[in-house]
């Protein structure tokens, strides 16, 4: 069996500024974590959209974003925060209703993932605090809180 938050590691470490790879490594990671949860995924390669999650028998369409890097000093008092870039498409425009359900905000660093209904996505770039990550409980919490907004 793999454990997942070394390799994870050794994964960001060898990728460097690549962000495909970085992408994929997001990907793993976010079926990782809701299988775990206990939720079938499928890996997809589809405009809008990386994986399908199926809960009761519905289909859910997951955008992942990935990042592996905190700016050191933000406009928000000096602490770090990731920054995802959530713009589709070649004029960058944002995310909607017509291309996921859900985006998972995914950090390799924390090696957590913070979901949200697409309908939160604001603009193209979304800025979250590393602070936000420590919680254990991110991943689990935020999935059950979007399937709630779902329904």
């Amino acid at each position: 069996m793999v454990y997942l938050p070394p390799l994870l590691v050794y994964l960001e470490k060898c990728l460097g500024n690549n962000n495909k790879q970085l992408g994929r490594v997001g990907e793993l990671m976010v079926c990782f974590e809701l299988e775990k949860l206990g939720y079938n995924t499928s890996l997809v390669d589809a405009q809008g959209y990386d994986i399908i999650v199926n809960v009761k028998n519905r289909p859910l369409r997951i955008q992942v974003k990935c990042s592996g890097t905190t700016d050191k000093a933000s406009a928000k008092g000096g602490k770090p925060r990731y920054n995802f870039s959530t713009a589709v498409g070649k004029l960058k425009r944002k995310l909607t209703k017509e291309d996921t359900d859900i985006v998972a905000l995914a950090t390799t660093r924390e090696q957590r993932v913070l979901f949200r209904p697409v309908d939160e996505i604001t603009g193209p770039t979304v800025k979250i605090s590393e602070a936000h990550f420590y919680d254990e409980n991110i991943t689990k919490d935020s999935f059950e809180r979007c399937l709630s907004c779902l329904d």
